[in-house]
């Protein structure tokens, strides 16, 4: 295999950053641009890098998607407790997949349906 000398410009307050963290995980600099070039290599692509500002914002749009779902399960759990499908205390999920839950809600919907039919 034929090896090549590779130099970049680079500020230097970075480097040093990154020699740091490199030292202290015992990789070379040259480990890592082999590993990033065999990835676009293998794949045919840049690997996705973001910067921290990009970081923080994906993890903050994350977490305000999660206050939605958490917002909207609590308005499903008071119109369930309203209409009288489960009480004020069932955990919705308790561990399970949302087809279980709907599954078990169908289940005790049909068999109010039949004491109904029943007490007829």
């Amino acid at each position: 295999m034929t090896m090549v000398q590779m130099n970049v410009r680079i500020d230097a307050k970075l480097k040093n950053e990154v020699d740091d963290v490199l030292k202290q995980t015992g990789t070379s600099v040259s480990d890592v641009i082999r590993s990033v070039w065999s990835y676009i290599a293998d794949r045919k692509t840049v690997p996705v890098l973001e910067t921290t500002a990009q970081e923080h914002a994906r993890e903050a749009e994350k977490q305000r998607k999660l206050r939605l779902v958490h917002e909207g399960a609590g308005l499903v759990h008071k119109e369930l407790v309203k209409a009288g499908v489960i009480s004020e205390d069932t955990d919705l999920m308790d561990g399970m997949t949302y087809k279980q839950l709907r599954d078990e809600m169908y289940e005790h919907q049909y068999d109010a349906y039949l004491n109904m039919k029943r007490a007829d």
